[in-house]
C-alpha cells in the first residue's frame, strides 16, 4: 500500500477498515477476519497476532502445530560485535574475540526466542501446520507468482535436524491463493510452489539492549 497514491476517497474508505471496539468498526475477533491478512501499526503487534493466530488455527482445524527453527551462525570468527541501541555506533561497540562461528546453545535459545521485530523481521521460529495461511516475504520467482506479499496455504514440507537438535525447515511447499495465472512446476500439483531457505544478515536485538550480527538461514514466510 502506497499512501501517497491514495485519493481522498481511498483514505475515507481505509478509515472505515480500522479495527476497534466502536460501533461499526471491524472486529478482528470476528470469524469474518479469522484467516485474512491484517495490516498492523507496529511490527510487534504483527508478531503477537502470528503467534496466537497459528496456535488458534491449529486448534480449530485439529491439526498438529510444528515448530521449525532457523539455522544461525555468527557473521565471522573475528569478533562478536554488540552495542547498546541507544548509543552511537562509534562509541558503543564492544569487540569480544571468538574462535568459532557456532552460537552456544544457551545464547542460541535466547536468540530464537526473540520476536521477529527484534531480528530484522526474519523469525527464529516458524510455527506451521498443513493448510495454514502464510504470506511470501520475498520476490523469488515472478514467473511462478512467488512474489512479495503473495498469499498461500501450507501444503507440506521437507525438514531436517539442525543446530542443537532442533527441526529446521529446508523446503516449504505452499499452494498459491488466487495467483495471476496457474503455475505448473514439473512434478508438483497445480499452484503448488517450493520456498527454500534464504540467508540474511540479521541484527538480533537482545533483551539486554545489546545487538549481535548473525547470518540466519530461514524460509521467507510469515
Amino acid at each position: 500500500m502506497r499512501y501517497k497514491a491514495c485519493t481522498d476517497d481511498d483514505i475515507e474508505y481505509l478509515r472505515t477498515r480500522i479495527a476497534g471496539r466502536s460501533p461499526g468498526q471491524p472486529n478482528i475477533a470476528s470469524k469474518t477476519f479469522r484467516n485474512v491478512s491484517v495490516i498492523t501499526g507496529l511490527n510487534s503487534h504483527k508478531d503477537q497476532i502470528n503467534l496466537y493466530g497459528s496456535a488458534r488455527f491449529a486448534k480449530e482445524t485439529g491439526r498438529e502445530l510444528h515448530s521449525f527453527y532457523s539455522r544461525d551462525t555468527f557473521k565471522s570468527t573475528g569478533a562478536d560485535i554488540t552495542l547498546k541501541d541507544q548509543r552511537r555506533v562509534d562509541k558503543g561497540v564492544v569487540n569480544k574475540a571468538r574462535k568459532s562461528c557456532d552460537i552456544p546453545e544457551e545464547q542460541q535459545i535466547e536468540i530464537w526466542n526473540l520476536p521477529a521485530s527484534s531480528t530484522d523481521h526474519v523469525p527464529g521460529r516458524l510455527d506451521l501446520c498443513v493448510g495454514m495461511p502464510v504470506m511470501v516475504r520475498h520476490k523469488d520467482a515472478t514467473e511462478c507468482c512467488i512474489t512479495k506479499g503473495a498469499e498461500a496455504n501450507v501444503a507440506y514440507w521437507e525438514s531436517s535436524l539442525g543446530p542443537h537438535g532442533r527441526p529446521v525447515l529446508d523446503t516449504l511447499f505452499v499452494k498459491l491463493k488466487n495467483p495471476a495465472t496457474d503455475v505448473q512446476i514439473e512434478g508438483l500439483p497445480v499452484n503448488i510452489v517450493p520456498l527454500t531457505q534464504r540467508v540474511d544478515k540479521v541484527l538480533a536485538k537482545l533483551k539486554t539492549g545489546n545487538t549481535i550480527s548473525i547470518s540466519r538461514h530461514q524460509v521467507p514466510v510469515c
